[in-house]
C-alpha cells in the first residue's frame, strides 16, 4: 500500500502546485491552454516516438504480447463505443469525453513505476510495450471517435487527412519506423535523447496545467458521470483483458497487462479534451477521482498476481 501512495503521490502534488499557481494569479491570461498546446503538439509526440523507438518489434515474444493487447483493446474500445452510442439522449461531446477518459489510462507515467514495485525491474520492457499499446492506441482511435461525435461534418476524405495530419498519428508513425533504426551514429543518438527530454516533460505540464484549470472547479458537478468513468477504465477493462488472456491468448502472462489495464485515466486526455473543447470539467476530474481509486485497486491486483 505504502509503495502504491508513493508512486501516485508526485501526480497530487504536481496537480496541487498548478492549483496553487493559478490561486495566487502568478500569470495572467490562458496560460493553462498554452500549456496544453505544447504538450499535445511537442511533448506527448515526442515521448510517443521515444517509446515506440525503444521496442523491438522483431521478437516473437513481442510479437505475441502486442497481438494480445491489441486484441484486449480493440475489444473493450469495441464494447465502449457500442455501450454510449445507445445512450441516445446523451451529448455527444460528453460521450466523446467518456471514451476518451475511460479509454486511456496512466500507463507510462504510473503504471511501469508499479510493475518495477510489484514484479521486479525484469519486467520492465514488457511493461513498457503493453503500457504503450494501452495509452497510444485508444489515444488515436480517440481523436477518429472524438472527431465523429463532435463535429458536424462528416465527410471522409476530409475526416481521414485530419486524421493523418493528426500529431498523435504521425508520432505513433514516426516511432515505429525508427525503432528498425538502430542507435549507433552520434547525431541519431543525440536525436533520441532531445526526444527524451521533450517528451519527459508531457506529464509533468499536463498535470500542473490540470491543476490550474481545477482551481474552483472540483467535482461541482457530475460525480456520478465520474464515478461512471472510473468504473469503465478500472473495472470494466481489467476484466475484458483478463477474459482476451485467459481464454484467447493462453501461454501469455496477464499480470502485467491487468494490472496497467487498472491504471488511473491518464493526465493526456485533458490535453486532448481541452484541444477538442469537450467537456474538459469531466475530464480533469474523472483524472483526479481516479487516480485516488488507485490507491485502492493496485494494491489489490498485485496482492492477488503475486
Amino acid at each position: 500500500m505504502l509503495s502504491t501512495i508513493l508512486v501516485s503521490l508526485p501526480i497530487f502534488l504536481i496537480i496541487f502546485a498548478g492549483w496553487l499557481f493559478q490561486k495566487a494569479k502568478v500569470m495572467e491570461g490562458d496560460w493553462v491552454h498554452q500549456a496544453n498546446a505544447f504538450a499535445y503538439y511537442a511533448a506527448l509526440p515526442a515521448l510517443i516516438v521515444v517509446s515506440l523507438w525503444d521496442i523491438n518489434f522483431r521478437s516473437p515474444e513481442i510479437i505475441r504480447l502486442t497481438l494480445a493487447s491489441l486484441a484486449s483493446m480493440t475489444a473493450f474500445l469495441a464494447v465502449l463505443f457500442v455501450v454510449l452510442s445507445l445512450f441516445t439522449a446523451m451529448k455527444r461531446d460528453t460521450k466523446a469525453a467518456i471514451f476518451l477518459t475511460a479509454a486511456t489510462g496512466n500507463t507510462l507515467y504510473m503504471g511501469i513505476a508499479l510493475v518495477e514495485v510489484g514484479f521486479g525491474k525484469g519486467q520492465v520492457p514488457a511493461a513498457a510495450l503493453v503500457g504503450n499499446i494501452y495509452l497510444i492506441i485508444p489515444l488515436v482511435l480517440s481523436i477518429l471517435v472524438v472527431r465523429y461525435w463532435h463535429t458536424k461534418d462528416h465527410g471522409i476524405k476530409d475526416e481521414l487527412m485530419a486524421f493523418l495530419k493528426n500529431p498523435l498519428v504521425l508520432s505513433v508513425a514516426l516511432g515505429i519506423a525508427l525503432s528498425f533504426v538502430p542507435v549507433e551514429h552520434a547525431a541519431v543518438a543525440s536525436l533520441k535523447k532531445t526526444m527524451q527530454m521533450l517528451g519527459s516533460t508531457s506529464s509533468p505540464v499536463a498535470l500542473f496545467a490540470l491543476g490550474g484549470f481545477l482551481y474552483g472547479k472540483f467535482l461541482k458537478k457530475d460525480l456520478h458521470m465520474v464515478m461512471f468513468i472510473t468504473a469503465l477504465k478500472m473495472i470494466v477493462f481489467p476484466l475484458v483483458v483478463f477474459g482476451i488472456y485467459a481464454y484467447f491468448a493462453k501461454g501469455v502472462s496477464a499480470e502485467i497487462p491487468v494490472l496497467l489495464a487498472t491504471m488511473p485515466v491518464a493526465v493526456t486526455t485533458f490535453v486532448i479534451a481541452e484541444k477538442f473543447k469537450l467537456n474538459t470539467a469531466l475530464v480533469g476530474n474523472a483524472i483526479v477521482f481516479a487516480t485516488l481509486m488507485s490507491f485502492i485497486t493496485a494494491p489489490i491486483i498485485l496482492l492477488l498476481f503475486k
